[in-house]
């Protein structure tokens, strides 16, 4: 493990374990560590910025009170969005998440070479963003943890509660779903995706 991030990894168990021993001003670091990734990613699964912080504020209320119950089974980081998710999907009830743009198309490509990479890697960042709109909701959230809060593969698992290998087919196939729905160099058409067939199914 890199130094940086195990030094990053220790100094969040340290903070949430001044936490539980009741020291507010350690929860105010943790969350200006941590509070604008989820944030973030809260707004994303809400699509409504009051909802997600108010799901943001519900979360430190939650890491306050239950500090002293982390058992260390994942980084302090895994935890924190594992509760702001559960806290964010209280208020979703009846409603789809909304997309998080992702803020260029080369970050969808990173790690992914072929075709697919090479249509996003030269996407507009509208016809990007329009394509978002029609994934389906494991699709956008899985996106979203990986590029927006940089979460790791196992780190990802860890929050969403399932196997690190269906977290890899999830990024696959939210890739290549969002490569099929945008325009190739071929159509002539900047900015205009086509339509994404798969919205709503789960893989």
């Amino acid at each position: 493990m890199d130094a940086t991030v195990a030094g990053q990894q220790d100094a969040d168990r340290r903070l949430l374990h001044q936490v539980a021993a009741g020291d507010q001003s350690a929860l105010e670091r943790l969350y200006v560590r941590h509070g604008p990734a989820l944030l973030a990613y809260a707004e994303g699964l809400l699509a409504d910025r009051q909802s997600a912080e108010e799901a943001l504020q519900d979360t430190l209320l939650a890491v306050w009170r239950a500090a002293d119950s982390f058992q260390a089974r994942s980084t302090v980081r895994t935890w924190l969005f594992g509760i702001c998710r559960r806290q964010a999907l209280h208020r979703l009830r009846a409603r789809g998440p909304a997309y998080v743009p992702i803020d260029t198309a080369a970050e969808l490509a990173t790690g992914e070479p072929g075709p697919e990479a090479v249509t996003l890697a030269r996407a507009d960042a509208r016809a990007i963003a329009t394509a978002m709109a029609g994934l389906s909701p494991i699709h956008r959230e899985v996106l979203d943890l990986a590029f927006g809060a940089g979460l790791a593969h196992d780190e990802i698992a860890a929050v969403l509660d399932v196997p690190v290998g269906t977290v890899k087919s999830r990024l696959h196939h939210a890739r290549a779903i969002l490569a099929r729905a945008l325009p190739s160099e071929a159509d002539g058409v900047s900015g205009t995706p086509g339509p994404v067939t798969t919205r709503g199914g789960r893989r």
